[in-house]
């Protein structure tokens, strides 16, 4: 189970570094990464009261996707719990970045 999670977040570091180099704005990229890494990065229970994870994402397009529901905002918490601390650390990088370049 080790291997998947690594290569799961080796590709997932890979795409957002491929999306790194497409975006030309620095402050697009900056915005738009940390957006990416944490909606596929983001993990959560599969089941409540179960042990094993999954990328929230996956379990969402399930919830989706069945009659019975243990409710989407269970997976929504965490998605965006990790959307803004990555966008709160990005943007604090980026003014810290566009600050000191520019002495």
């Amino acid at each position: 189970m080790i291997f998947f999670w690594f290569f799961y977040y080796l590709i997932l570091t890979f795409i957002c570094y491929s999306l790194s180099k497409v975006i030309q704005n620095n402050f697009i990229k900056y915005l738009s990464i940390p957006i990416v890494f944490g909606l596929f990065g983001s993990l959560w229970y599969l089941e409540p009261g179960k042990d094993e994870i999954a990328p929230t994402i996956s379990i969402l397009f399930l919830e989706l996707s069945i009659i019975e529901s243990n409710g989407i905002e269970r997976l929504l918490r965490p998605i965006i719990s990790l959307v803004i601390f990555l966008e709160l650390i990005s943007l604090i990088s980026y003014f810290i970045h566009k600050r000191f370049s520019k002495s």
